[in-house]
């Protein structure tokens, strides 16, 4: 018992830091299983999961502002967006079949090429969320706030190397969950693009069960051991 306490204690600082820089950590899904639910969805099994399914429409009841279009059955547009991939163990490289979010607007003969839509009325806070990012790009950027202040800035580049918006690599299309520290939770989202385009589907928000966020807090504190022995 004295054991478990003392990892709670060093979770809740790893988790708990305050200060200007936003502490989070980031997992991926992109390994070769076949989807389900059209396409890479949250291993997080209480989550609230938006999969713009059926009809291309909204299912969760959020307030959607801004620029933004809801593609039906996987549809691609040259230049303007194309649907998330994943990697099928049988037949390799396949673009999802289901309806996606693409941002900024890509619909009519000349739509603008930079957009954001913000996301309200989550019906809650939270400190989990989740998306299925397709071909990732430098300039993709998910920005988080509650109660109308932003605390944290995610962009295509923190989570792909190179974030060169490959349509088909595992590398820039992957499944990716943020976990927020223990006193930081958001109560809306913005997805932002400055280019053709941001894609995405199956986009979750949730509270992680606790075990989640004590061994994600445990791989922050291995880490830093490890840096400790290298660096002594």
């Amino acid at each position: 018992m004295k054991k478990y306490l003392v990892l709670l204690v060093a979770f809740a600082l790893v988790f708990g830091l305050s200060g200007a820089a936003s502490a989070y950590n980031i997992t991926y899904l992109n390994n070769p299983i076949v989807p389900t639910n059209g396409g890479y969805t949250s291993p997080e099994t209480n989550a609230i999961v938006e999969t713009f399914d059926p009809n291309a429409s909204f299912t969760q009841g959020w307030v959607w502002t801004g620029s933004y279009s809801i593609v039906s059955n996987g549809g691609n547009v040259d230049s303007r967006y194309s649907a998330p991939s994943y990697v099928d163990p049988i037949t390799g490289n396949t673009k999802e079949s289901t309806d996606y979010i693409s941002v900024p607007l890509g619909t009519g003969s000349n739509p603008p090429n930079t957009g954001s839509v913000t996301v309200t009325g989550l019906g809650g806070y939270y400190n989990y969320f989740g998306l299925w990012w397709g071909s990732i790009d430098t300039y993709n950027t998910l920005a988080f706030s509650k109660d109308g202040n932003l605390f944290a800035t995610i962009s295509g580049s923190d989570l792909s190397n190179p974030a060169n918006g490959q349509q088909w690599l595992p590398g820039t299309n992957k499944y990716v969950n943020i976990y927020f520290g223990a006193n930081e939770s958001f109560d809306s989202f913005t997805m932002t693009s400055t280019n053709f385009a941001f894609e995405a589907d199956n986009i979750a928000i949730g509270v992680p069960e606790p075990t989640t966020l004590l061994l994600l807090g445990l791989g922050l504190i291995g880490l830093a051991g490890v840096r400790r022995k290298f660096k002594g």
